[in-house]
């Protein structure tokens, strides 16, 4: 079944940039896009996804749908294209290598980043 882009968390700030080629949809390049960074939710969710149509979590298919399900849940925007449009499906039939290298590039320095915001935070419970 397939899961549209509906996670309710609510974690770090998106991060906006541009792919190299863009994800066709109705006939439209789209090529700016914003990432969160995934929550345990969206693993969970994404695994779920997963082991529902492709019947198991593991090996060479299941990994490559767990990470677009995973990542059509951390996208916050890609071009035009209507969140509930951004599914598993078109990103496995849209997403290239190398913008999918990108996007999860972009999740990475968004870790960075949150991780550099805690080393300079005031420690929490003073």
């Amino acid at each position: 079944m397939e899961e549209k882009n509906t996670s309710a968390a609510a974690p770090a700030a998106a991060v906006p940039d541009m792919l190299l080629y863009g994800v066709n949809f109705n006939g439209v390049l789209h090529f700016d896009y914003a990432v969160r960074i995934p929550v345990m939710r969206d693993i969970y969710d994404a695994l779920d996804e997963t082991e529902e149509v492709t019947g198991s979590a593991t090996g060479g298919k299941s990994d490559i749908y767990y990470r677009m399900a995973l990542l059509k849940r951390t996208i916050t925007k890609l071009g035009d294209i209507p969140a509930d449009d951004i599914t598993t499906d078109l990103l496995l039939d849209e997403l290239l290598e190398e913008d999918y290298s990108i996007l999860d590039a972009a999740q990475t320095a968004a870790k960075k980043k949150r991780k550099e915001l805690k080393n300079a935070a005031e420690p929490s419970g003073k």
